[in-house]
């Protein structure tokens, strides 16, 4: 995959081992989001939605900035519509609402920052890997504004009314450390290595079976909405699925393999 645009800010590239990699592309700008770099996301969306899913989907912001949010430089209005004053933020819920939706994997690499909507961005990814380094904020209310694509949404689920009033209305920033102690992030890494930390998990995804890896991300999402009945239907189904495939015997043939090489060794302390 190639970026969508001749003159992009958003790159859609493929990495090795079927990994795709968005990278927002306005690092003059703080990385901050526009209604082009919406349309390209909506582009790069169509193409992942579109081919075999991938590995695994990074996204991650240029020159080690993650991305400040929407640019408040620039109007948020489009058309005449009644809600054109709040055109920009629509196309971005669209976005983050596909890119939850998507059947793969995904890791939100932060460095620098994640402020406002693209703090939202990325607690829409399944995984967060933050540089030690970096922080997050969701001041909407310093600009006047109500939180926004989804972020009183996606910290309330995860901390509780409580905690998410506290960071919404203070407004203040929250550093790596905090964030990791509060469930907000995956993982912390060194300043630099977010990009590469995530590239070395998606090598190490769907090694026994892709579809597998699919079906596991349609488990995660449904798990949010649905009972422990249903997802037991839906194990149920997917487990047929996988075992019907060459995948898993080849898999338990190297497993075998494995353990008895592992045996031979110890014998021949």
């Amino acid at each position: 995959m190639n970026a969508v645009s001749e003159t992009p800010e958003l790159l859609l590239l493929s990495e090795d081992q079927g990994i795709a990699h968005i990278v927002l592309n306005r690092p003059r700008a703080k990385n901050t989001v526009s209604f082009a770099m919406w349309e390209q996301f909506s582009a790069a969306l169509d193409a992942l939605e579109n081919a075999t899913p991938a590995r695994l989907l990074i996204i991650s912001g240029a020159e080690d900035y993650f991305s400040n949010g929407g640019d408040v430089k620039l109007p948020p209005a489009r058309g005449e519509g009644a809600l054109a004053l709040a055109a920009r933020l629509e196309m971005g819920q669209r976005i983050i609402g596909r890119l939850r939706a998507l059947p793969i994997p995904t890791v939100a690499a932060v460095e620098g920052g994640a402020f406002g909507v693209s703090w939202s961005l990325a607690m829409a990814c399944d995984m967060i890997f933050a540089a030690d380094n970096a922080r997050f904020g969701a001041p909407f209310l310093e600009f006047g504004l109500v939180p926004d694509g989804g972020a009183a949404w996606f910290l309330t689920r995860q901390l509780g009314r409580a905690r998410a009033a506290e960071i919404v209305f203070s407004g203040r920033t929250l550093d790596a450390a905090e964030a990791l102690s509060l469930g907000l992030v995956s993982r912390v890494v060194k300043p630099g290595s977010a990009v590469e930390e995530a590239l070395a998990l998606g090598r190490t995804i769907g090694d026994g079976n892709r579809h597998a890896v699919e079906l596991t991300k349609r488990l995660l999402q449904q798990a949010e909405s649905g009972d422990l009945a249903t997802a037991h239907a839906l194990e149920l189904a997917y487990c047929h699925i996988c075992q019907a495939g060459e995948e898993v015997p080849r898999a338990r043939e190297r497993f075998k393999a494995r353990a008895a090489a592992k045996a031979a060794a110890r014998a021949a302390e």
